[in-house]
């Protein structure tokens, strides 16, 4: 992986996103309009927020453990072939 994890704004940009974001604003006005439910709208925000940041969490885990394999396999070719087991 050579690129940090998408943001909010690349993701919004993506078909999927253009299709949450649509189907999260058809879903306020009718929370809001028809249920008269505006608590809904932010509890509905607020559970997606900690959704996004785990799924930011496991690329950036992702990117670690990479490297860490990167700088092993780099370390073990550039040590004398005498001190491998």
């Amino acid at each position: 992986m050579s690129r940090s994890p998408p943001t909010l704004r690349e993701l919004a940009r993506t078909n999927a996103g253009i299709v949450a974001l649509v189907l999260f604003f058809f879903l306020a006005l009718y929370s809001i309009l028809i249920a008269q439910q505006l608590f809904f709208v932010i509890w509905l925000a607020v559970a997606v927020l900690p959704l996004y940041l785990l799924y930011r969490f496991v690329l950036a885990f992702e990117r670690i453990a990479d490297a860490a394999q990167r700088f092993a396999a780099v370390r073990e070719r550039e040590s004398p072939s005498e001190e491998r087991p």
